[in-house]
């Protein structure tokens, strides 16, 4: 509902509704000298396996050549989910397990499949659209190395191969398939060494030898993480896009939500210049990452933004340890340093981030994070957290504190199996999802990603604005109504609108750092002639809230229909105001937030009225 309706006889010379719109008035001037990040209304596959029963070898899946698959066999992941296979015996046997999934044409499809030798030397992967156009992956147990090929109109075949713990390996097939799909086929198959066919399987003599096979995954999101397990259905799983607005184009962003619907949206995104002080945001298996006890795989997975670089973090195999990677950078100061990532659970659902006493540029301290539900798990003394959901299990989470000194300091990255219990048992297989690493110093709260490669890279300030002249406002009594929120908790004052010529001429709303509590004031010949508290509490960080502010003789205020500040009365407006800045003081603050809603009056709203309009 606008503004208006709520008062036919008081309608707003100049309304934006950038949460319906989805555009600005084109009365508006809007400037950012950067590319910029937000969640937009746009929908990507995030995980796939379109193949049933990935963790259950005797259903959906028809042996050839092999005895009953027997269950209950110790995976990679600790479960007893894992199975033995065991050829049959006799000359000229191809023994595997298959089944028969849809395929696309001119598609690239990503195999990933667990084997383990029993008495057999070889394992492979393989999948086909017809008999005689097929990829496989043939995987030498006692070298722990990987061999592949392609037939027929199979394109850009690749492999890759990386050991587990308990002589686990898990396997990588990558292809492109080309328009013959009449005859479909995914093998998981056991071998002496011989390649298999152009058929999708190896022919050889057998005698009983056998492998174990577990977590079978094919996906057209060619992720090198097993990261969509399946019963009786395929996993497909849609995520919000991370996108990235070019340089001068407004962000009218949304929530993040699960499935293939849009977020709420939240309206136009305004933020102050920031820098993002990781000169690798994306790719953590660079050197500036150091990896302590843990390894980084990069492009495992698909990342929040759609594309395939997302890192999977596994730990080693080093017992009762701590298992991470850190960053070393220079905190400019004793101020406030926040630290961002984008994480996912895998088979390891907690994760703390740590600001580390080395240097002395940090009290020891830190925040734990749940990646199964969200939910903030310990914090220290002096560190503010948050986790924000982005779609299909990834949170953004964050991590603040104020550094003691200017020094080089260091962020930790710990995978965790609980909260707050950083040592445990490695097995070179547990696991969890990391991509979009960011450091602010001076910064109280996570602005939009900045992504890096190579480089600190700075995002320009936000400038959104409409002249008074071009929506018929000259001067006298005033009156405004701005709907939004604030993305963090800032130590700045964050401004909600300025209505200004100049410093000595100025209408404006901000949140108070003392207190998060909004303030109006206002200078007339720089003379303040009003400045109150206007919100009985505090406003949370990503909390929607109306607010109003009227100017004539007297100066009201209402904050989600509460009255406000006391009447001020004999206040005349200023009358010399060109500009309305909207989330920015015109000069300094931002509002580092959204405007979902802004509209101004050219008469003053009662303090009744305010209460009825901000509800």
């Amino acid at each position: 509902m606008a503004y208006s309706e709520n008062f036919p006889a008081q309608r707003p010379i100049f309304s934006l509704d950038a949460s319906n719109a989805g555009r600005l008035d084109p009365r508006c001037s809007f400037s950012r000298a950067s590319t910029g990040t937000f969640f937009g209304t746009e929908k990507v596959l995030s995980s796939e396996n379109i193949l049933l029963q990935s963790q259950n070898l005797d259903t959906t899946w028809a042996a050839v050549d092999i005895a009953a698959p027997s269950g209950s066999q110790t995976a990679p992941d600790g479960t007893s989910t894992a199975w033995l296979l065991t050829a049959q015996t006799g000359s000229s046997k191809a023994p595997y397990v298959r089944q028969s999934p849809t395929f696309s044409g001119s598609t690239q499809y990503t195999m990933v499949g667990h084997l383990k030798a029993g008495t057999a030397s070889h394992g492979y992967i393989s999948f086909r659209t017809q008999n005689g156009y097929s990829a496989y992956a043939l995987l030498d147990f006692s070298g722990g190395t990987v061999s592949h090929a392609g037939f027929g109109d199979f394109t850009g075949v690749t492999s890759s191969v990386t050991a587990l713990g308990s002589s686990w390996f898990k396997v990588t097939l990558t292809a492109t398939t080309g328009s013959n799909l009449s005859s479909s086929n995914v093998a998981v198959g056991i071998s002496d060494g011989t390649t298999p066919t152009s058929a999708g399987y190896a022919v050889w003599s057998a005698s009983g030898e056998t492998m174990y096979s577990w977590g079978i995954q094919l996906a057209s999101t060619n992720a090198k993480t097993y990261d969509s397990p399946t019963t009786t259905q395929i996993a497909r799983n849609y995520q919000t896009k991370l996108q990235t607005a070019a340089s001068g184009a407004a962000r009218f962003e949304h929530s993040a939500t699960d499935g293939q619907s849009a977020g709420t949206s939240l309206g136009i995104l305004v933020e102050g210049q920031s820098t993002n002080l990781v000169t690798y945001s994306e790719d953590l298996s660079n050197g500036a990452w150091t990896k302590v006890r843990s390894s980084i795989t990069p492009a495992a997975a698909i990342a929040p933004d759609g594309t395939l670089t997302a890192n999977q973090l596994t730990v080693d195999g080093t017992a009762l340890n701590s298992h991470y990677l850190f960053y070393d950078y220079t905190t400019g100061g004793a101020t406030a340093q926040t630290v961002s990532f984008f994480v996912k659970a895998g088979t390891l659902s907690w994760l703390q981030i740590r600001f580390s006493n080395n240097n002395g540029a940090f009290s020891d301290s830190w925040a734990n994070y749940n990646l199964s539900t969200g939910a903030i798990g310990t914090i220290s003394g002096g560190v503010t957290a948050s986790a924000t959901s982005c779609g299909n299990g990834w949170y953004r989470v964050v991590a603040t504190q104020t550094a003691l000194t200017n020094a080089t300091g260091r962020i930790r990255v710990y995978a965790q199996q609980a909260d707050n219990t950083i040592d445990f048992d490695g097995n070179s297989y547990d696991h969890l999802l990391i991509w979009g690493g960011q450091i602010e110093a001076n910064a109280s709260h996570a602005s939009s990603l900045i992504s890096t490669s190579g480089s600190t890279v700075t995002r320009a300030a936000e400038s959104l604005s409409v002249a008074t002249a071009d929506i018929g406002y000259t001067g006298g009594d005033v009156s405004l109504v701005f709907e939004g929120d604030f993305i963090g908790d800032s130590s700045g004052t964050p401004h909600l609108f300025s209505l200004r010529t100049s410093s000595s001429d100025r209408i404006e709303a901000f949140r108070n750092p003392s207190d998060d509590k909004l303030k109006v004031s206002a200078k007339a010949d720089d003379v303040l002639i009003a400045s109150a508290t206007a919100s009985a509490s505090g406003i949370a960080a990503n909390t929607k809230f109306k607010f109003g502010v009227s100017y004539g003789d007297n100066c009201n205020s209402s904050t989600d229909s509460d009255a406000g500040m006391t009447e001020i009365t004999g206040v005349v407006a200023p009358s010399s105001l060109s500009h309305l800045y909207v989330g920015y003081t015109g000069s300094g603050s931002h509002l580092d937030g959204h405007c979902a809603k802004i509209a101004l009056y050219s008469s003053e709203i009662s303090k009744t009225n305010l209460q009825a309009i901000t509800s």
